[in-house]
């Protein structure tokens, strides 16, 4: 389940944005050889495809993507966040995905703002299959709607605090019943 969730109002003069981060781990236990497990996730754009509200996913260099997330504020407005990343391999035993801020120029419109992710799958072999603990951490801030300036900045951090840990039960919860599902119908025509 998610970890503890940290939120603080970055202007509290103007409100204009509050910076938000949150973590999970959780473990994903795969009825397959160690081999298999780790080739599937090292298709990353398949895998953060799972991911739920997840736009799109874009490779733009070698082992370096682009994911977009939407969502809304809860008053109406939609927003996008966007987290550049680079994966890096260490065959059979850890994949980690870092954020990295070569990403090509952002074309979207509305409330849109880039984040951080951080993420790591490492590997065990087990006697029925694969342990793979998967660790993610978002880190991102949050531009404030105008017509929510008005409002004090320990509203707008309780906001922020709620809509990240429900952003997090969400994303780790509809991902783990994916990736399940996912993973034994790639397996099946891998296998």
């Amino acid at each position: 389940m998610p970890a503890p969730y940290t939120s603080s109002v970055a202007s509290d003069d103007h409100r204009r944005a509050v910076d938000l981060s949150g973590a999970a781990v959780h473990l994903f236990r795969f009825n397959g050889p160690l081999e298999l497990a780790y080739e599937y996730f090292c298709d990353i754009p398949a895998v953060f495809s799972l991911l739920p509200d997840v736009i799109e996913i874009l490779a733009y260099g070698p082992n370096r993507y682009r994911l977009i997330v939407g969502a809304t504020d809860g008053h109406g407005h939609a927003m996008a966040g966007y987290f550049d990343i680079a994966a890096v391999f260490e065959p059979f035993r850890a994949i980690r995905i870092t954020p990295v801020d070569d990403g090509p120029p952002i074309d979207l419109t509305g409330f849109v703002f880039p984040g951080q992710l951080f993420a790591e799958a490492i590997f065990y072999p087990h006697a029925h299959g694969t342990d793979v603990e998967y660790n993610v951490e978002l880190a991102m801030t949050i531009p404030v709607p105008k017509v929510l300036w008005f409002m004090p900045g320990h509203v707008l951090q309780a906001i922020g605090e709620r809509a990240m840990e429900h952003k997090m039960s969400h994303m780790i919860g509809g991902f783990t019943r994916a990736i399940d599902a996912d993973f034994h119908a790639w397996i099946g025509g891998n296998g």
